[in-house]
């Protein structure tokens, strides 16, 4: 029995011995490859995350200017639609009163052709009337019964 447990005891110390040059050979810088690797992906992890954050805050920046953008957009436009309301009311109301200004000028050149045409015709009218009168008389109209026949005259002219 001694023999067995020498045996077994030189089993054992080779196996420590063993295990002791194998976990330093092999196990040691495995783990330690592992532990780096682990480490170097939790650090990629961490890094990924900060440009997670970075892109999410880019995002939202880029999201904020552009909303403000199309905001002043929508302003400046509200701006020259009214400014180009204002020119057209203001273009309106300059062709009316010129418009009404060419209106009262036609209407007041018609009213003074009118007015030297209807003298025109009463004196043309008179002189007929006179002349007709005299035929009719067969006589010369004096000074007075001339202003008489040229009163008449005017007078059914000015109703008619």
């Amino acid at each position: 029995m001694t023999e067995i447990t020498w045996s077994l005891v030189i089993h054992i110390i080779s196996f420590l011995l063993f295990f002791l040059l194998f976990r330093k050979v092999f196990f040691q810088p495995l783990l330690e490859v592992l532990q780096r690797r682990e480490e170097e992906v939790v650090a990629l992890l961490e890094e990924a995350e900060e440009f997670r954050e970075e892109a999410v805050e880019l995002q939202n920046r880029c999201e904020s200017e552009l909303r403000q953008a199309r905001e002043k957009t929508a302003q400046m436009l509200a701006q020259e639609e009214a400014k180009a309301e204002e020119r057209y009311r203001e273009i309106v109301a300059q062709a009316r009163k010129q418009s009404e200004q060419t209106l009262a000028e036609a209407k007041e050149k018609i009213q003074e052709e009118k007015r030297q045409a209807l003298q025109e015709f009463e004196g043309e009218a008179a002189q007929l009337a006179r002349m007709m009168t005299e035929k009719v008389l067969q006589r010369n109209l004096d000074s007075e019964e001339q202003l008489v026949l040229e009163e008449m005259v005017r007078e059914s002219v000015s109703d008619s």
